[in-house]
């Protein structure tokens, strides 16, 4: 297994973990321990699926996610 899929497994759970503390942080009364849980849960969600879309990016084109700058357009066109 390589680190790709290692990583691809973890962050696949951690993703669902934090949907599932979200979504029990939603449903609980309304107070400072549940404003934290929701806080907490969904940055954690947000990383998670950032990073999981990223390693899937990586895994399907086999090729880093990299953002060309203008220069590097223009040299290729030119």
């Amino acid at each position: 297994m390589t680190r790709a899929h290692r990583s691809l497994l973890i962050l696949t759970a951690l993703t669902v973990l934090a949907l599932g503390t979200l979504a029990d942080g939603l449903a609980r009364s309304a107070g400072i321990g549940a404003d934290v849980q929701v806080a907490a849960s969904a940055v954690l969600l947000i990383v998670s699926a950032l990073l999981l879309v990223r390693v899937l990016r990586y895994l399907t084109t086999g090729q880093p996610g990299r953002v060309r700058t203008t220069r590097q357009r223009r040299r290729r066109s030119a």
